[in-house]
């Protein structure tokens, strides 16, 4: 008797073990999906932070070489944004300084410094500009670091197109922070030369690894162009492959309309719809 009421405690011991073992796998799975998610909507916010400065250093850069294509130099850079160049030999050391609270044409809000240095060459169909921040915030997120840009006049469909190589850290105003390196290949393929800033529109390709404090690593690959219409505050479509640790899914950034939505997805199908900042 004590011997079969041994054995089915044992029994209903090890259920209940087996149980508890299950439910904390779920819970684990599910904790895992939500950070994965997590981390994909900072990763978009990101995107979307790199993009609109990579317009503004491009913007900066062609006005001082007056390749905007406007014979009164205007540009889509708002008068809370004051230009200062200095010139060194052939060096030109251009500061674009945002008030505090400066409101850009598509609604984002920006302030502090961003400087670029570039070398001047007018015979050359290449250039390489160099970019970094100080104090510098988009959105509320301030970032720091810089990076590169190599610019070429015409790529091989004939379009403007410029490679940037960035390394910054981005820190949210709830203290959460994030570090990215990578790669993005910016085509201008529509509104070149047209003097008007709103028609601008650029395909966006490349990857990128994002780093958080605990180690967590998010990488990124554009499977499907990036569309940014210069007009729209937001990446308007495009899609990119995500790796977060050992999890991985999609996030797309829309079907062309000007909206603050993403939607990541992950290899389950199960979808999370993001709103942007």
């Amino acid at each position: 008797m004590k011997t079969n009421t041994f054995r089915i405690g044992l029994i209903t011991l090890l259920f209940l073990a087996t149980l508890v073992f299950t439910s904390c796998e779920k819970e684990e799975t599910i904790i895992s999906d939500d950070t994965t998610a997590a981390t994909a909507q900072k990763s978009a916010e990101i995107d979307e932070a790199t993009d609109q400065v990579a317009g503004i250093v491009e913007e900066a850069f062609m006005l001082e070489e007056g390749l905007l294509g406007k014979s009164d130099g205007t540009t889509f850079l708002p008068p809370c944004v004051t230009r200062t160049v200095v010139i060194n030999g052939l060096t030109r050391t251009v500061t674009i300084a945002f008030e505090e609270d400066c409101v850009m044409p598509n609604g984002n809000v920006l302030s502090g410094i961003i400087t670029i240095i570039y070398e001047r060459d007018p015979a050359a169909l290449t250039r390489m500009i160099s970019y970094t921040f100080s104090d510098f915030f988009f959105n509320t997120k301030n970032i720091v670091g810089g990076g590169t840009v190599f610019r070429e006049w015409s790529n091989a469909d004939g379009n403007p197109q410029s490679t940037f190589n960035n390394d910054i850290t981005v820190t949210w105003q709830n203290g959460a922070t994030a570090t990215r390196v990578g790669e993005r290949v910016r085509e201008w393929v529509e509104g070149v030369g047209s003097g008007t800033w709103g028609d601008n529109v650029f395909l966006i390709t490349g990857s990128r690894t994002t780093t958080f404090p605990n180690g967590d690593v998010n990488t990124g690959v554009i499977t499907t162009a990036l569309r940014r219409e210069l007009s729209c505050q937001f990446l308007v479509s495009g899609i990119i492959a995500l790796t977060h640790n050992a999890h991985a899914g999609t996030l797309d950034f829309g079907d062309g309309n000007c909206d603050n939505e993403a939607v990541f997805t992950d290899v389950n199908g199960v979808s999370h719809t993001f709103i942007l900042d």
